[in-house]
């Protein structure tokens, strides 16, 4: 789950262009400047890809794509640049970080279109290869659709499903070419020239299984259960902006910040997670019956998040809404970041969170409670008023709320970081 840094400090640029008039950095746009960068890097690498591709190496150059898209979605290499760049002020780079899953799309799709290529340059084999491939190609070209914005919200966990089956299936056929490749060099006496094909295999193949073989089952104790969240307990270290992957069944799988709850106990860290799908309403329904999960896998190469560059500024301001608070708990009860200011919206806090966990966020006197039962509060009004004398305002919500803090951002020329697909 990235951005760019910011301009240096100092008062914010007046105003810019509108987006889609302009190609320069804007205030309240920056993450479409981000975009643009990371679709225009992809284009020339592909350009670079071209003359191998068309020299009838097109599996070596969907492998090399390939590779760059992994790596743009690699947890330990984004946690390692991360940790380094959000803690220091560069709204460009954090942005730039933030949006890094442009890179990973564009250089996909590039792998899909040079494997395409190499099903056409297949067509002498025998049939079944190019058959496959086609199949293949068919596909990834249907994970790539279910892939869009529009449809991930609604159908996230169908996505993760496909992405993670084809997406495997895609690498064994690949995986396939290169073996069948080299057998026939190997009996022409070329094997040599399979080398650094073979190397580039590997990359990708160490690259996408480095993550999976840090899965370790840890033992988790669950603190809390609302009719709004669970809180679960589970043996690590605490560090704020991180986030890992974990699953009970090995099956679904689901991204979760690191966070606390001020009553885990050292050398521990907490999931705050939001009973809002199928899984954590199952997960929900299991504690409140009193067969509550005893262990949960978990992959322990850790993400790095959007929350990691509240460290970059010495006043923020975080509007986090409902569960959203979980990312924000270590910054408020780890007293980590005393500049920082929360307003936090739900719906009966006590009612829907507990008592106990709004009482610890209470205590720190950093958060305001803003309840919604009888009304929604105006985003943009809220943000007005609290925001003078703010370096950044993160918002930690869905992509409503996330939306109208961004637009109020624009008009007072701050700013802001929230969640996207692309981080």
């Amino acid at each position: 789950m990235g951005a760019t840094g910011a301009l240096a400090a100092g008062a914010p640029a007046a105003s810019s262009a509108r987006i889609g008039t302009t190609w320069t950095w804007t205030w309240h746009q920056p993450h479409r400047a981000a975009r643009r960068v990371w679709w225009l890097t992809a284009l020339a690498l592909n350009v670079t890809l071209l003359p191998l591709a068309v020299s009838g190496r097109a599996t070596e150059a969907s492998l090399a794509a390939l590779l760059v898209a992994v790596l743009a979605r690699h947890d330990a290499l984004l946690s390692a640049v991360g940790r380094k760049i959000g803690a220091r002020p560069g709204y460009r780079r954090h942005q730039l970080l933030n949006h890094l899953g442009q890179l990973h799309r564009a250089m996909a799709l590039a792998a899909i279109g040079w494997l395409v290529l190499a099903a056409t340059q297949h067509l002498a084999r025998p049939p079944a290869v190019a058959v496959v491939l086609f199949i293949l190609v068919i596909a990834l070209l249907a994970m790539s659709w279910a892939a869009r914005d529009a449809v991930r919200p609604t159908r996230h966990e169908r996505f993760e499903l496909i992405h993670r089956v084809v997406g495997w299936s895609a690498l064994a056929v690949l995986i396939a070419l290169v073996v069948q490749r080299f057998a026939s060099a190997a009996a022409t006496g070329r094997s040599a020239e399979m080398i650094p094909t073979l190397l580039l295999l590997a990359a990708v193949v160490a690259a996408v299984a480095q993550p999976w073989l840090s899965v370790r089952r840890l033992p988790v104790e669950v603190l809390e259960v609302t009719p709004g969240l669970v809180v679960l307990a589970l043996p690590g270290q605490r560090r704020g902006g991180g986030f890992l992957w974990g699953s009970i069944e090995g099956r679904e799988w689901h991204a979760f910040a690191v966070s606390t709850c001020g009553r885990e106990g050292p050398d521990r860290f907490c999931l705050v997670i939001r009973r809002a799908g199928d899984w954590t309403e199952r997960l929900g329904r299991r504690c409140e019956e009193g067969h509550p999960p005893t262990s949960l896998l978990v992959r322990t190469m850790r993400g790095y998040g959007f929350m990691g560059n509240a460290r970059a500024y010495r006043q923020v301001l975080v509007i986090a809404t409902g569960a959203g608070i979980g990312p924000v708990l270590l910054y408020l009860l780890d007293r980590r970041q005393p500049g920082l200011r929360c307003l936090w919206i739900a719906r009966d806090h006590r009612a829907t969170i507990g008592d106990a966990l709004v009482d610890h966020v209470l205590a720190g006197g950093q958060t305001t409670l803003i309840d919604t039962t009888d009304a929604r509060p105006d985003l943009g009004r809220l943000v007005t008023a609290a925001a003078p004398g703010t370096g950044a305002v993160f918002v930690v919500g869905n992509p409503g709320a996330r939306d109208r803090v961004a637009a109020a951002c624009a008009d007072l020329g701050l700013r802001w970081y929230g969640p996207t697909f692309d981080s």
